[in-house]
């Protein structure tokens, strides 16, 4: 037994545990998630005259990309709705991170009892 490795294992172990707990925390939130990306495109009318045609395009609206049945789509969000779509669209992002880090944490976390297994492990005859 490799008493030495066996701690180090265990001390890995516990602050893994920990995070674990606190992305644990983050994905039980309750905030509204919005799937999809947020797409900001410049608008030209296109009017003579019009500062647009000269390069200065106008406020720019503000879309909604998600991958729906294998095609993107993108969807215009009102003026209205683009705090709410930013602040959502965030959630959903911050969410998805938390997961891929929940899976990563648990994917090292067998690694580890594997590891910590093997510290332990005797052989025999004993001595």
């Amino acid at each position: 037994m490799d008493l030495e490795e066996a701690s180090r294992l265990r001390q890995r172990a516990a602050r893994l545990i920990a995070e674990r707990a606190g992305v644990e925390r983050e994905l039980m939130g309750r905030d509204a998630l919005l799937r999809g990306y947020l797409l900001e495109r410049p608008k030209f009318c296109g009017k003579a005259g019009c500062k647009c045609t000269r390069g200065e395009p106008h406020p720019p609206s503000l879309y909604l990309g998600r991958l729906e049945c294998g095609t993107v789509r993108q969807l215009f969000l009102r003026a209205g709705d683009h705090p709410r779509a930013r602040r959502e669209a965030v959630a959903y992002k911050q969410f998805r991170e938390a997961l891929r880090r929940w899976r990563a944490i648990g994917k090292e976390l067998n690694g580890l009892w594997e590891a910590l297994g093997d510290a332990r492990e005797e052989s025999y005859p004993f001595e």
